[in-house]
């Protein structure tokens, strides 16, 4: 039985890799994925201070409260950039313009880091926002 589904997933795979190389939408899709894949691994990288394949931390306590810290800031990152992206779609004046832009979100990631600086210290205690977002006309583009 097992030499017969491993010559089964011989098969499977060779009609896959036949679909691949001759459907040019397959490998379009391939590529998207593997390129967003490929970017959120780098945006975890950029999040880490110095070598972020090795924990150089003392403890086993530390490991986990470091790598929950980086979750934390590549989340609140993510998280800021959708609230820009959702402020943009509702700054379209068209429909046509926001199915458009849409489109071109959809085809991104928001694992993207370059506008916001990872290596400098900030300055909360006078909090000033810079810009505001309008948080009910985003909630309405989900529920309205």
């Amino acid at each position: 039985m097992y030499k017969a589904l491993k010559e089964l997933g011989k098969i499977y795979r060779t009609i896959y890799i036949l679909r691949y190389i001759s459907e040019e939408d397959l490998r379009k899709s391939v590529e998207s994925v593997l390129s967003k894949v490929e970017n959120a691994n780098h945006f975890a990288k950029a999040v880490m201070v110095g070598n972020p394949q090795e924990f150089n931390w003392s403890t086993h306590y530390d490991q986990p409260t470091a790598e929950g810290c980086k979750r934390l800031i590549i989340n609140a990152i993510n998280y800021r950039n959708l609230l820009l992206l959702s402020q943009q779609i509702c700054n379209c004046k068209t429909a046509e313009q926001k199915e458009e832009l849409i489109k071109v979100i959809s085809r991104t990631s928001t694992h993207t880091w370059h506008h916001i600086n990872l290596h400098r210290e900030f300055d909360f205690s006078e909090l000033q926002t810079t810009r505001a977002f309008d948080m009910e006309a985003i909630l309405n583009l989900f529920t309205g």
